[in-house]
């Protein structure tokens, strides 16, 4: 018996063992979260903090991420071993996660809400296409789902974050901490409009577009290309690359102010998606369109001033550390990707990070 009163009396303290200590590190005087931390998330945040964009001085970065996800983050340890100016951790959650609790209290909650309260923001990065289930819908033939339980840990961790119209009694976690800052990139903002209850278009080149990438889309114009098509045909022998370049316009002053820009502008961006928000999820506002309005670029939270997303990627690295050249096309012109920008559109993408890091910095 006394055996058996040890073990029990030992269990509820392995159940609230904390993920992350109480107080800061010395020195470190905020913490930020990164959702699917692999080495390409972590490549892309070292190249924005060696190149001046990205302040992370005095901040503890945590990566966070399911055990169940298909990728190995051992990788993303060994890359994390190796840099030496980057402070950062990575913290596993292990519990269950299914389609019908994401939207409510489950067996994650508790490690959700201690990550919030414990940080002063997250990223979320790009990725494969969320599950049509999470949003009530059935798959369009061009939908691939690849990794399950990332989507669902994202998606249950911004609903808690955020609140959204799936469950009206759950109260957001940033009532309490209306400042925290939440930014998403393409599948980044995919998600903070699904865990809200938003829904998507599945394929923009059949249901926007009325055509079909895989036969090639030569006859559309460039604004109407979300990401090459030429890298979709099955044929294709030459290396191109996948994403592509179209100009965005921005829908009032709100989220122009808030990245840097002016109403007015209308630059260039990296797109490389074939998916879209179709109704907006509980809280947010469109930002920014494409040039034709019939994709959305861009959402704001109308609620929490620093929650909002965009569906282009300005945090690609290959845009401020050029390493190698590109073409869009077979046997095409090569150039280093910042050089398919005009100036105007390169200014605009360096902006941008100013505008994010003087966020971070006020936290």
């Amino acid at each position: 018996m006394r055996t058996v009163f040890l073990l029990l009396s030992f269990l509820p303290a392995m159940l609230s063992a904390q993920l992350l200590s109480d107080e800061l590190p010395q020195g470190v005087t905020k913490r930020l979260l990164l959702a699917h931390p692999t080495k390409s998330t972590i490549t892309v945040i070292h190249t924005l903090q060696q190149e001046g964009l990205l302040n992370l001085e005095a901040i503890e970065l945590i990566g966070v991420y399911h055990v169940h996800e298909t990728y190995d983050y051992s990788k993303s340890q060994l890359l994390l071993d190796s840099l030496t100016t980057l402070n950062m951790q990575l913290i596993p959650l292990n519990d269950t996660l299914m389609v019908s609790n994401l939207y409510t209290a489950n067996a994650c909650s508790d490690a959700f809400e201690e990550l919030f309260t414990k940080s002063a923001g997250a990223f979320f990065f790009g990725g494969p296409d969320i599950p049509p289930v999470l949003y009530g819908e059935q798959p369009h033939p061009r939908t691939k789902v690849t990794d399950p339980f990332r989507h669902y840990f994202e998606a249950s961790f911004l609903f808690h974050l955020l609140g959204g119209r799936q469950n009206t009694k759950h109260t957001a976690y940033l009532k309490k901490k209306p400042d925290y800052f939440v930014h998403g990139f393409c599948l980044g903002m995919q998600t903070m409009n699904v865990a809200t209850g938003g829904t998507m278009i599945q394929d923009i080149p059949s249901e926007v577009y009325h055509s079909d990438e895989t036969a090639g889309l030569g006859h559309l114009p460039k604004e109407q290309i979300h990401r090459n098509y030429y890298a979709q045909l099955k044929d294709q022998c030459c290396d191109v690359q996948g994403s592509h370049f179209h100009s965005i316009r921005f829908k009032g002053k709100k989220l122009a102010k808030k990245v840097g820009a002016t109403r007015t502008l209308q630059p260039q961006v990296n797109s490389y998606h074939h998916q879209a928000v179709k109704k907006t999820g509980k809280g947010f506002k469109v930002g920014a369109t494409s040039q034709d309005k019939k994709v959305v670029e861009a959402i704001w939270h109308k609620k929490y001033a620093n929650v909002f997303a965009v569906q282009f990627h300005p945090e690609r690295s290959e845009l401020y550390l050029p390493t190698r050249e590109y073409s869009f096309e077979p046997q095409g012109e090569q150039k280093q990707l910042s050089e398919w920008m005009d100036k105007e559109s390169m200014d605009f993408h360096r902006g941008y990070w100013v505008a994010v890091n003087g966020i971070i910095r006020g936290l």
